[in-house]
This record gives structure tokens, C-alpha cells and sequence, in this order.
């Protein structure tokens, strides 16, 4: 910048020594300083075009990062739940609350986890089977819950057993 005013200072000196009149100097450096302003605010104006598209940018940049951030999220607990074998994420609804959470169990060796809502004990059952949810039996006569996988086998216990009597009968 202090090349310019340089310039600009030894322009207006070198019309200085050319010109006799001092009304034609006058007039002429009054001219040159319209031009100049003229330029100047040509300059800002392009200058302010620019900040705009700059802070639009960055603004629209701002956006992909946190869109970028979100994803790398996702995919990073996709690559947890795929690849980390350490713990398990289980849905857990209270007995006592009802308020349904998810629980990390490190392994099935675990026998109870807290609420983190009413902060009771709630015991886990590690049994592959599944049971009546109001008594914990596997085939109930008072609520009328059976499990398919009990039930197919007492089925085919008494295939059996009609097999053996049908013999019988002969």
C-alpha cells in the first residue's frame, strides 16, 4: 500500500511541475482525486462482494462439517456395533417403572443392572428360553402363555406316545 501512495504522491508532483497555471493545477489534480475516489469505492465495493461470498462460504462449510461430523457418528457406531465384540447393547424395560433404556452388558455374566430411572435392582435372566412375563414359567395355565419351543416338543411327545398305544392296540 505505501507503494501506491508512492506513486500516487510523485503523479500529482510531476503534474505540479508541468503545469504553469495554477488553475489548470488546480482543476487538474482536483480531477485526479474524483478519479481516484471513483476507483476507491469501486475497490470497497468489490471488496464487500467478496466478504459476502466469503462468509456464505463459510457458512455453507460450516454445514458440511457438522454434516460430515454426524456421519462419521453413524458410521462409527455402526463400525462399534459391527466389529467391538466387548459388550452387548440390550433394551431393558423396568418391572418396577416401566421406563425402557438400553444397558451395555459387558457379558451374560452379569446377573443385575439398576434403573437408571427409579435406580431399583432389576435381575437378568440369561436363559435362552422365553417365559410367561407375568409368572416367568414357560407354560402357564393361568395366563395362557406357552412357548412355541415347548410346546412343539410336548406335541411331539404325544405323537409318540399315540404311536406307542396305536401299537399296543395290535
Amino acid at each position: 500500500m505505501s507503494n501506491l501512495s508512492e506513486k500516487y504522491s510523485q503523479i500529482i508532483s510531476d503534474i505540479e511541475k508541468r503545469l504553469t497555471k495554477p488553475e489548470d493545477k488546480t482543476y487538474v489534480i482536483k480531477k485526479i482525486e474524483e478519479l481516484s475516489s471513483i476507483y476507491m469505492e469501486l475497490i470497497d465495493r468489490v471488496t464487500r462482494i467478496d466478504d459476502e461470498r466469503i462468509e456464505k462460504l463459510e457458512e455453507k462449510q460450516e454445514k458440511i462439517v457438522g454434516t460430515l461430523s454426524k456421519i462419521q457418528e453413524t458410521v462409527n457406531l455402526i463400525k462399534k456395533d459391527i466389529y467391538e465384540d466387548d459388550g452387548y447393547d440390550f433394551e431393558i424395560v423396568c418391572p418396577y417403572c416401566n421406563h425402557e433404556f438400553v444397558a451395555d452388558v459387558e457379558s451374560e455374566l452379569k446377573e443385575e443392572i439398576e434403573c437408571p430411572e427409579c435406580h431399583n435392582v432389576i435381575e437378568l435372566d440369561w436363559d435362552d428360553e422365553e417365559g410367561c412375563d407375568s409368572c416367568n414359567s414357560h407354560h402357564c395355565g393361568s395366563c395362557g402363555f406357552s412357548n412355541n419351543a415347548n410346546s412343539d416338543e410336548e406335541e411331539y411327545d404325544n405323537e409318540e406316545n399315540n404311536e406307542i398305544d396305536d401299537d399296543d392296540d395290535m
